[in-house]
């Protein structure tokens, strides 16, 4: 590399697990283990003229610089995971001057970084997407609500001029029917998952996050967990596909979320 460069920081793990074998970061650089104490920070070099603090912040929001080195971050702590464990991968962006910045973050967040490796230890993290399919869902609505089929009755029954106004009730009536079974799926998926032993944390969603996405967690969960989150993901589709609601469960992946968060 030419030029000024600095050290981009992918993970942290403990420092017995320095073994990086031949993984390549951003700009195909050699990523490569800095010690300090009990701890290891996974890094490689990177150009100072665009990792620098102002060229850096002016860069994030041009998605054609962004996603390849974006995606480059995610794909070298992938490869770190296959084979050190635990792992803390850090935010894309974390970046220090030189060797002594990195030795100086591990002392400073020993006494935070260390637990959280223990908390990883043997984890994964998955994510789970509850999903409504809404014409499957109000046509359930339809023929099993009793609270709909009061507002249908009371319409039936009404002189013309307040058939009019109750018929209006209906439309409301849908909503709050709805949401009151988005959040009995919701709550169902929670219950499966937290009884196959995961921890959650619950995401908030983007303004009409689309797709029917109605609800979406992060889940730690062991790295051998497959089968158990497919089994309770068998489970939902079971017992809510009829009535229009899923769980979509996607990893193993580094985790990001759990690094910086408790479950």
């Amino acid at each position: 590399m030419t030029g000024a460069s600095l050290l981009y920081v992918y993970a942290v793990s403990h420092a017995e697990s320095v073994a990086t074998g031949d993984i390549r970061g951003i700009d195909d650089q050699p990523v490569r283990a800095v010690s300090e104490g009990d701890l290891a920070a996974f890094v490689s070099e990177v150009p100072a003229e665009e990792f620098g603090e102002g060229p850096l912040n002016a860069h994030l929001p041009d998605m054609a610089w962004l996603t390849p080195r974006a995606v480059r971050h995610q794909e070298v702590n992938a490869a770190l995971a296959s084979s050190v464990d635990p792992l803390a991968p850090l935010s894309f962006g974390t970046v220090f001057h030189d060797r002594d910045g990195v030795r100086r973050m591990l002392r400073e967040r020993a006494p935070e970084v260390g637990p959280t490796l223990e908390r990883l230890r043997g984890k994964a993290e998955w994510i789970a997407v509850v999903r409504r399919d809404e014409s499957v869902a109000l046509a359930t609505l339809e023929s099993e609500s009793s609270a709909l089929r009061g507002v249908r009755e009371a319409v039936a029954a009404a002189p013309p001029g307040r058939a009019y106004l109750i018929a209006r009730r209906l439309d409301e009536t849908k909503r709050v029917e709805l949401r009151s079974t988005d959040a009995e799926a919701v709550a169902a998926a929670v219950d499966a998952l937290g009884r196959s032993g995961v921890a959650l944390f619950r995401e908030p969603l983007i303004e009409d996050a689309g797709a029917g996405m109605i609800a979406r967690y992060s889940v730690l969960a062991g790295r051998g967990a497959a089968a158990d989150l497919q089994s309770v993901r068998d489970t939902i589709a079971k017992d809510w596909t009829a009535r229009g609601y899923s769980l979509e469960l996607t990893g193993p992946w580094p985790a990001y979320r759990f690094a910086t968060t408790a479950p």
